[in-house]
């Protein structure tokens, strides 16, 4: 699904922290990035052999697509798509470059997007003018230098995870991607990035990795979030010609609480692996709805989105757990469960409900910055726990390139699901049909509704 929602204001938001805690947070940050810019200092060196040959290699997917979106029409934070005027038809374009260039040891990834599209808003059940829009951002862009055959430096704009999970990669906190906006038109957003790859043996390597500024035009995860730089540490050990591995983390913002993780994943039985993710964090900086006494009336309550877990001293753990079968002819089977200790509870649920009565005249005051507190809360997944089922069937019916690919994903707390399909045809030497489906189920208050009741999206691909 391909739905880009109102960005929270990024508004400036400041929490007393202990000094102590601080200053030994902001320390390990600035160990990480002295190592970082350390090793860069000494490998550099390494890049100075003049008059290298340079070859560029360029490929280029055009994207031409048409979507309807239903909206949830009796969303609280949505009603008849009056506030947020999600576009119900979209047709356009996507443009994808990608280039790379290499010299030597050094080399250069380039890959741009440019965007046109005309939209249309149904609102209060009222035809909108079509809306053309035009935009154009960077998907990656970095430079990677190999500087022995133990150490590799990179810089830029670029995208790195780890582990095998498909639903997240808990255990990296720089990016905060989630499975249940993944489609085919989907791209991750990159982050400006400093990172260094140590490969000690064979089977033994780290990476640090520090995110050095704030990317344009990346989505805010938490409403009213102000950028800080992060950095982390991670060490993996691998076996098994690098399919079977083990591996931890360590990461502190700039200022704030650290947190650690850990992953690996396990070949049982020839197919069959398991495999797990997961970040551990004191304190929790989410959003989350909870009573208080009305400014306007004292005697009454209602109900704000606050950081209430911001100091609570406990520990939240955000993990995937999950079970891959590779069948033979190329088919994936994938079962994984999400637990989600920051989430929130089904009574904080029906608590957002209420802060978004527009009916009652003590909450309106607050709608704008609640709403966005809502859409934004700071949390992977909104909730605490979920089950997640998806199959990739690659030449179905024996029909060459023809791909089919189902996922749903299902509160175990509400019960609440989103539901994905997509199937993808290539045909002639650089086309491809595509299309997908993407629906809700639920009710206005539980974990997975969200604003989009269903999106269907056609298109074909062509690649050069």
């Amino acid at each position: 699904m391909d739905i880009s929602l109102p960005r929270g204001p990024q508004e400036k938001w400041g929490i007393m922290r202990h000094n102590v805690s601080t200053k030994v947070h902001t320390n390990n940050l600035n160990i990480l990035n002295s190592l970082i810019f350390v090793c860069t200092a000494l490998t550099s060196t390494s890049s100075a052999a003049a008059d290298e040959a340079v070859s560029v290699r360029s490929s280029m997917s055009w994207y031409t697509y048409g979507s309807i979106l239903q909206p949830v029409e009796d969303s609280p934070a949505n009603p008849d798509n009056t506030v947020l005027q999600l576009d119900n038809q979209t047709g356009g374009i996507d443009i994808r470059p990608d280039i790379r260039a290499m010299s030597g040891a050094l080399k250069i990834i380039a890959r741009p997007q440019l965007k046109m599209q005309v939209s249309k808003a149904i609102v209060g059940g009222k035809d909108r003018p079509e809306r053309p829009k035009s935009s154009g951002r960077w998907i990656e862009s970095y430079g990677l230098l190999t500087a022995s055959d133990k150490v590799q430096v990179s810089f830029g704009l670029q995208n790195y995870q780890w582990g095998a999970a498909e639903s997240l990669n808990p255990s990296n906190r720089i990016f905060h991607e989630n499975i249940d906006g993944k489609g085919l038109l989907y791209t991750v957003e990159g982050r400006n990035i400093g990172r260094v790859n140590i490969s000690w043996t064979k089977r033994i390597n780290s990476v640090l990795m520090s995110e050095t500024e704030k990317a344009k035009d990346v989505s805010l995860f938490r409403a009213e979030e102000t950028f800080q730089t992060k950095a982390l540490m991670k060490h993996e050990i691998n076996w098994n010609n690098g399919a079977d591995y083990v591996g931890v983390v360590y990461g502190a913002p700039e200022t704030g609480d650290s947190w650690f993780g850990e992953y690996f994943n396990l070949s049982l039985l020839d197919g069959l692996s398991f495999y797990a993710d997961a970040a551990h964090q004191k304190n929790s900086e989410a959003w989350y709805p909870v009573f208080e006494a009305s400014p306007q009336a004292p005697n009454q309550q209602v109900v704000q989105l606050r950081q209430s877990k911001i100091s609570d001293g406990k520990f939240y753990t955000l993990a995937v757990v999950g079970l891959r079968y590779s069948f033979e002819g190329g088919s994936d089977l994938r079962l994984e469960y999400i637990s989600n200790d920051a989430g929130w509870s089904i009574e904080e649920s029906q608590r957002a409900v209420l802060a978004l009565n527009l009916k009652s005249p003590l909450q309106v005051a607050d709608y704008p910055k609640n709403l966005q507190r809502i859409l934004k809360p700071g949390l992977e997944y909104r909730g605490k726990s979920f089950a997640l089922i998806s199959w990739r069937i690659p030449d179905v019916f024996d029909v060459k390139d023809f791909v089919i690919y189902a996922r749903t994903l299902r509160s175990v707390v509400d019960g609440s699901a989103t539901y994905y399909g997509s199937t993808e045809y290539s045909f002639g030497s650089a086309s491809t049909l595509i299309f997908s489906a993407y629906a809700t189920q639920g009710t206005t208050d539980s974990d997975l509704r969200g604003v989009a009741s269903s999106v269907i999206t056609a298109g074909i691909r062509q690649d050069f």
